[in-house]
């Protein structure tokens, strides 16, 4: 059975997602979230998809990319992937043993500002949420880092619509679980405006 058509519009941001096959671990240490941030520069460098946002967590990831044309985040991936999975096979040594990944990655349209502040917080909370840092901004492998290793690797773009002033209170909220439902329920289900979208710029 052929894969549905990924449905990315023009300058429209998307939140993506992967996990570890069978949730299996990705990022053992340092070494390994650094050479995820340097595909992610390269794939920056070659494309014209800005990084808005994103969040590295020890068996999976997400990103809040936003392109000028929605078919460069296609291109966008196949760079970050590509040089991740050999980064990352060359280091530990398992090229042939098997898949990193669950499968292909899923993403969302973000089409308003309410769904694009959402999905930013929802990303950048993610580790703080988790257990995995007393504060969001205090994870070294996100968007909001204010310390550690990729503290100076300057990968971000400006936002499409301006950050709330009490940004960080916000992020540092528990999140509900029917807002985790609903992120979740979007992810891999293109919208009707985005398709119609899509179609109304080809």
């Amino acid at each position: 059975m052929p894969r549905p058509p990924r449905i990315f519009p023009d300058n429209v941001p998307q939140h993506i997602v992967n996990r570890g096959n069978q949730r299996a671990t990705i990022f053992t240490g340092a070494a390994d979230y650094l050479g995820f941030v340097a595909a992610l520069t390269d794939a920056a460098d070659r494309t014209c998809v800005r990084l808005v946002s994103f969040c590295l967590m020890p068996n999976h990831w997400h990103l809040v990319l936003w392109p000028v044309k929605g078919r460069e985040i296609s291109s966008y991936m196949q760079i970050l992937m590509n040089a991740h999975i050999r980064d990352l096979q060359g280091r530990h040594g398992t090229a042939g043993t098997g898949h990193i990944y669950q499968g292909r990655f899923k993403n969302s349209d973000l089409l308003t500002e309410r769904y694009f502040l959402n999905a930013c917080r929802y990303v950048e909370s993610n580790a703080f949420c988790a257990g995995l840092a007393p504060r969001a901004e205090d994870w070294q492998w996100s968007s909001l880092v204010t310390y550690g290793p990729a503290e100076d690797i300057n990968i971000l773009s400006p936002w499409p619509f301006p950050r709330p002033s009490a940004w960080l209170r916000e992020v540092n909220q528990p999140r509900s679980q029917s807002t985790e439902r609903a992120i979740n329920r979007r992810l891999g289900r293109p919208s009707k405006a985005a398709r119609a979208l899509v179609k109304m710029q080809a």
